[in-house]
């Protein structure tokens, strides 16, 4: 009787889909593309979850759509470019736009994307059609590039924290925390530009200890 929860919660792990969508056609998506293959899938594959990628060329809406819809998928994260409805792909390939996904597509699922403005209008439909939390930014997301890491670093404890098992409330207080230290590290540093924007991405970051129309705090990974 001891032993089966300890298998039931490892089969349920093993099971769980996640959905890597990274679009890498420039600069900006490229940096970020390659800064999450090196330290935020290998870390989603450690704790057991299978990681299904539409990035490259598939980052594709006849792709996602496809692979977002299966029952056992519960989490979506990547990078791509974005406007206040739409979460594009590959050389800006609509993926996800307000009224054109199904239901099943965002249904019992965490979100998260790294991209320009998506949560002001397209995170809020994520949650309306079932969506469990969203994570993501109402502005543009601003990144100075001699220290584009420290962004990514940032925006990815949103990933590496879902994937310890924190629920919402708990991963927005890590990356809360995150994007404040590097902030003040760089303001002492003499480095503003790094500063302001770190200040002005932590302070956009949407998610459900914002407000719940980004979901529920108490959402995590299952």
């Amino acid at each position: 009787m001891i032993d089966q929860p300890q298998r039931r919660n490892i089969q349920i792990k093993m099971n769980a889909v996640v959905i890597a969508i990274d679009s890498n056609h420039d600069f900006a998506t490229t940096a970020a593309f390659n800064y999450r293959q090196k330290k935020v899938y290998p870390c989603i594959d450690e704790r057991g979850f299978v990681i299904e990628r539409c990035q490259g060329q598939l980052a594709r809406r006849i792709y996602v759509a496809l692979a977002a819809s299966k029952s056992n998928v519960v989490y979506l994260t990547g990078v791509g470019h974005g406007s206040y409805d739409t979460f594009t792909g590959e050389y800006h390939n609509p993926i996800f736009t307000v009224g054109n996904y199904s239901p099943e597509e965002s249904q019992g699922k965490i979100i998260h994307f790294l991209s320009c403005q998506i949560a002001a209008l397209l995170g809020v439909d994520f949650v309306k059609y079932g969506c469990r939390a969203f994570f993501g930014y109402d502005i543009d997301f601003t990144f100075a590039v001699k220290t584009a890491d420290i962004f990514f670093e940032c925006d990815s404890e949103i990933d590496r924290a879902f994937a310890e098992g924190l629920t919402a409330e708990e991963v927005y207080q890590r990356v809360y925390t995150l994007y404040t230290k590097y902030a003040d590290e760089s303001f002492w540093q003499g480095d503003l530009n790094t500063f302001k924007y770190l200040e002005t991405d932590r302070d956009h970051l949407c998610a459900p200890s914002v407000d719940r129309r980004w979901g529920d705090p108490l959402a995590r990974l299952e």
